[in-house]
């Protein structure tokens, strides 16, 4: 333990004298107190928010992953290329100990740089301003519904051969995409309902509303009237939706029968009272708002997820760095970072569904691949809902970090290790 924490403190010390932690602290501040008066706004008051949260912590966010990502390649390859690595080695410290000292050291430094771009923020907003946990409908996984979608799919003589040809995996992917989208009719005085998972807290609390997205069968504008009822057992509440479609309605519920309240689940239903049918996407245009902590909490949690990125990032770097030389390790670093960006972009709009052409088909297997590897980091987007005051969720903040800060650094703090032995010059 001795051993990890004078690595660890040497680390630090090289990067406060190197002026690497003055530098970034300077460059993160500056950021976020000049990002507001930089972008641009819907011209609301909370566009304009929004779009400062958003940017400012993201910009600061993403000159730490790069410039981390940067030391964190160099920290083992460089000792190792200047002869000190040898040095620290014999006193005698486990290879898996140096990994871990130094991952810790850069990740401290990254939340100490992420700590003072926090506090700016937090200074500068209203830390009661309140949060809203977004509920999405309970529906099968995108999987679930493609495999009992499958055979209807197959059967349907409008089925185009070529899909009826093509492998069963390539076509449960393709449904399995399409059930991301999949649109559901509403027809004139017509009923729809959706069950969504509450809590007790949630179940109680006054301040519930429903947010949807509707269009129609020309994706013209129309007027859209409703009734919206939610049952959370013994209660109800009820609202009215009178608007347009192809626009975000958020509509407050009213309480309208006390009765026995728990957690489990809540039914919401819609009845279609206007002149025309009304289509919805039941996975995105479809939430339940309820009252949650305020700003300052979800600050906090998004800080944690922050840090959490910052930490597997900097695992990854110094994973690369024990069996890589510097130039390759940080190169082969930033190639990943941008896959794992561009990846799920690569995978959505890929123009063949059905694959047929093979080559294309194994780069996008490999592309796949990379994207379910890089989940962990584009998959973290607390920003956005930061922005948008949705609250980000405490299981998910709890998940995250233990994911990204305990098991994923020791995995590649013990790949390190069995790297650095045969890298080590004697």
């Amino acid at each position: 333990m001795n051993s990890f924490w004078r690595i660890f403190s040497l680390e630090l010390t090289a990067a406060v004298r190197s002026k690497s932690l003055l530098l970034l602290l300077i460059a993160s501040v500056a950021w976020m107190v000049a990002a507001p008066f930089l972008f641009v706004g819907d011209g609301t008051v909370e566009g304009s928010r929004a779009l400062a949260v958003h940017y400012s912590l993201g910009g600061v966010a993403a000159l730490l992953a790069v410039s981390l990502l940067a030391s964190a390649t160099g920290s083992i390859a460089g000792e190792r290329s200047a002869k000190r690595l040898q040095l620290t080695l014999v006193r005698p410290v486990h290879y898996i100990v140096v990994a871990l000292a130094k991952m810790a050291a850069l990740v401290s430094l990254g939340a100490l740089v992420l700590a003072a771009a926090t506090a700016v923020e937090a200074c500068r907003s209203d830390l009661s301003r309140p949060c809203r946990h977004v509920l999405s409908p309970i529906l099968p996984t995108p999987r679930e519904e493609a495999v009992m979608a499958y055979e209807a799919f197959m059967s349907n003589p409008d089925t185009p051969a070529a899909a009826k040809r093509a492998k069963k995996q390539v076509v449960l992917r393709l449904l399995a995409q399409r059930a991301l989208d999949r649109y559901e009719t509403i027809g004139t005085n017509s009923v729809a309902k959706w069950n969504f998972k509450v809590e007790e807290a949630s179940a109680q609390a006054d301040g519930l509303a429903v947010r949807l997205r509707f269009t129609n069968a020309y994706d013209i504008r129309q007027d859209v009237r409703g009734e919206l009822l939610l049952r959370i057992g013994g209660s109800l509440w009820s609202g009215s939706v009178s608007n347009i479609t192809q626009a975000v309605v958020e509509v407050p519920l009213v309480r309208i029968r006390e009765g026995t309240v728990c957690c489990g689940t809540a039914e919401l239903t819609f009845r279609n009272i206007g002149g025309s049918a009304v289509m919805l996407r039941p996975r995105r245009d479809v939430n339940l708002l309820s009252p949650a902590d305020g700003f300052g909490w979800n600050l906090i949690r998004a800080y944690v997820e922050l840090v959490a990125m910052l930490s597997i990032l900097v695992a990854f770097g110094v994973f690369l760095g024990a069996g890589l030389g510097r130039p390759v390790a940080l190169f082969t670093a930033i190639v990943a970072l941008i896959v794992s960006e561009m990846s799920p972009s690569v995978i959505e709009q890929y123009p063949d569904e059905l694959e047929t052409d093979r080559l294309d088909a194994i780069g996008l297997y490999i592309t796949r691949a990379a994207a379910e590897a890089t989940h962990p980091i584009s998959s973290l987007v607390p920003l956005e809902k930061l922005s948008e005051d949705a609250c980000i969720e405490r299981r998910e903040v709890l998940r995250t970090a233990t994911a990204n800060m305990v098991f994923a650094p020791l995995i590649l703090a013990l790949l390190a290790a069995l790297a650095m032995p045969r890298k080590v010059e004697v």
